[in-house]
């Protein structure tokens, strides 16, 4: 399963060394397969805030110069990577033209031989559409990881239909988009173009065996902490039972406010932690929480963080969507302070080794290598046709 020497654009929302290591294992695996790699943080969709002006003015000008580099990450090896810039207002019409042109010109740079190329794109840029149009790789596949459609930065204002646009003419330039669930997949099937499910891997580490009854249970949830979660339900449960220690670990974001819950002397914010660190965290929890809101964009989300909680031992109470619904009776659902009380307390009950075996074993059918692997058999499937 080897493609030596064949260039591949990985172009990504995160850089590498985010606290998310999904989209960087999936780079370096494909680096692992001889692909010569060369990973791009993206530049998204919105103009950037007047607060980073200084920063891309100054990167505009090492681009133009030629002395922008990114930094690899000491943790990373085996692909390179490429930085590049556009210049706002983006959506000017001089300006979103030449900001089409100079981006091809900075992908023609960095990648060699377009027509034998791999374009692996995990965001539709509207100028890198109008880029890979005129580039024309071998293969281009879109993944779209989570339902960025409905985030509060594209959903709201004029940024939307720049967005939905983008989005579109990229799925009709892909020859396969691909989603880690049937939530996501239902959203492009009808746009006509082939989509296949590649499900997120989880990190098999350490888990804990040695569950049961807890006169004062840890809950805790690992994640990004943002608008998503449910900061009204946690607190209702954080007063309700007090000799219950909540955790919340992770950056924070648009739409968290830590200082909701800085009165309750039983949940404590911490901010992220390196990603070997997790599975450690998740294991030392007597009940994994995914306190989410009843949101669009929770229910199209991928199961990763309980499948992290399973892979850890630890049982998980969370609010049901799709994804969750196909784990069937590893995971508790609740909606309501009251029955998030009812389940965890039920859990923790009842909970034993064996049923931390059980999770655990549930968890390691969903194992990284395995979700790699179909990653580059689907890109040497497509590249045979």
């Amino acid at each position: 399963m080897s493609e030596s020497g064949r260039p591949l654009l990985f172009y990504s929302a995160w850089p590498l060394g985010y606290h998310n290591v999904e989209a960087e294992r999936k780079a370096v695996r494909f680096a692992a397969e001889g692909y010569d790699v060369v990973y791009v943080t993206g530049v998204g969709t919105r103009n950037p805030r007047l607060s980073r002006f200084a920063k891309l003015a100054d990167r505009v000008r090492r681009k133009l110069l030629g002395s922008d580099a990114a930094e690899i990450p000491e943790s990373v090896s085996g692909l390179c990577t490429a930085a590049v810039a556009v210049v706002p207002p983006r959506q000017v019409g001089g300006v979103r033209r030449f900001n089409e042109w100079w981006l091809e010109r900075q992908l023609r740079g960095a990648i060699g031989g377009w027509s034998d190329a791999v374009a692996w794109v995990r965001w539709p840029t509207q100028e890198l559409v109008a880029a890979l149009a005129a580039l024309r790789p071998a293969l281009l596949v879109y993944e779209s990881v989570d339902a960025n459609h409905l985030s509060p930065g594209i959903i709201e204002g004029r940024w939307r239909q720049v967005f939905e646009d983008a989005e579109r003419a990229l799925v009709d330039l892909a020859d396969v988009v691909v989603v880690p669930g049937e939530a996501l997949a239902e959203r492009y099937r009808p746009w006509g173009r082939p989509v296949e499910i590649l499900p997120h891997g989880v990190d098999l580490g350490a888990w804990r065996q040695d569950r049961g009854p807890s006169d004062h249970p840890v809950l805790g949830f690992i994640g990004t902490l943002d608008y998503r979660l449910d900061v009204p339900t946690l607190r209702a449960i954080a007063e309700a039972r007090p000799a219950w220690s909540i955790r919340l670990i992770g950056p924070q974001q648009e739409g968290f406010d830590a200082s909701a819950l800085a009165d309750l002397g039983n949940v404590s914010v911490q901010g992220a932690v390196e990603p070997g660190a997790v599975a450690g965290l998740n294991s030392s929890f007597d009940v994994g929480v995914l306190v989410y809101r009843d949101h669009p964009h929770y229910t199209h989300m991928a199961p990763l963080k309980a499948l992290e909680l399973l892979a850890a031992g630890a049982p998980v109470v969370g609010r049901r969507n799709p994804a969750l619904a196909e784990l069937g009776q590893l995971v508790r659902f609740a909606a309501t302070p009251e029955e998030y009380i009812r389940e965890i307390e039920d859990v923790i009950a009842t909970d034993s080794a064996d049923r931390a075996r059980e999770r655990r074993d549930a968890a390691e059918a969903h194992g990284w290598d395995g979700a790699l692997d179909s990653m580059c058999r689907l890109v040497l499937e497509r590249l045979s046709r």
